[in-house]
């Protein structure tokens, strides 16, 4: 989780001082975010397909067919062949490998939303903690020193072992 902390603070400096947009393409990068919106699209498809054809289909009007089509023969045909034929309803059986795959792969996805969503919150919160403890003219040395306390630690650490230069080369320590 630290990791990802520090990643997140590292994400949230650099765009602190914007407006961020959350439907902005960067965000969409992610491969799962893909995946999601293409099951979210076919899940729409297939409920929208099964409320349209769960009730039989009624009778075909062929009389007002004959009226509009000039093959009349052609349309008692049809009317004859549709009468006589007794074919079996179509039905689709979702492959029980293929279904606890997908199903699997569904609470996967669940698990990396919930992540991203979190990881959004924290950025929120980041964003909202360097708004807050931005440093200007008039921050004071104490006030910084409170907003950033490792580096304070780090700063009072060089100054008790005497390393005062170690970061420009100059000191006893390189």
């Amino acid at each position: 989780m630290s990791q990802t902390s520090a990643t997140t603070r590292r994400i949230v400096r650099t765009v602190a001082h914007r407006k961020l947009d959350w439907s902005a393409d960067v965000w969409k990068a992610a491969p799962i975010v893909q995946n999601v919106s293409q099951f979210r699209s076919w899940v729409a498809t297939a409920e929208a397909q099964a409320e349209k054809y769960k009730a039989a289909p009624g009778p075909i009007d062929f009389a007002s067919a004959k009226k509009a089509v000039r093959d009349k023969e052609l349309v008692e045909f049809m009317e004859t062949f549709y009468k006589s034929a007794k074919l079996p309803a179509e039905t689709y059986e979702w492959d029980k490998d293929d279904k606890e795959f997908k199903l699997a792969h569904f609470e996967q996805v669940k698990e990396q939303a919930a992540v991203y969503a979190e990881l959004k919150e924290d950025t929120l919160k980041e964003i909202e903690f360097l708004k807050s403890t931005r440093t200007s003219a008039d921050t004071t040395i104490h006030e910084l020193m409170c907003n950033n306390p490792t580096i304070h630690e780090e700063i009072e650490d060089e100054l008790e072992r005497r390393e005062w230069f170690k970061d420009v080369g100059i000191g006893a320590g390189k």
